[in-house]
């Protein structure tokens, strides 16, 4: 799995306090909501159904290496 770091910026501790703000929530770039949602729950369903084996930061990009159980 591949990530850019520099958009999926929020945890999903973040984006449920960002929700709940709508002040903060209209002033977020959706971009960036979108890519944070995804990633979270990408890596989720991959630490639920595949073993993690790596991850390395390159530049602005992260990468995960999983494999199949």
């Amino acid at each position: 799995m591949v990530d850019l770091e520099s958009v999926s910026i929020f945890s999903n501790t973040d984006l449920k306090a960002l929700v709940q703000e709508e002040q903060k929530y209209k002033k977020t770039p959706f971009l960036y909501l979108i890519a944070s949602y995804v990633r979270n729950k990408s890596l989720y369903w991959a630490h639920e159904n595949l073993k993690f084996n790596d991850k390395i930061l390159t530049g602005s990009w992260m990468v995960y290496s999983f494999e199949k159980i």
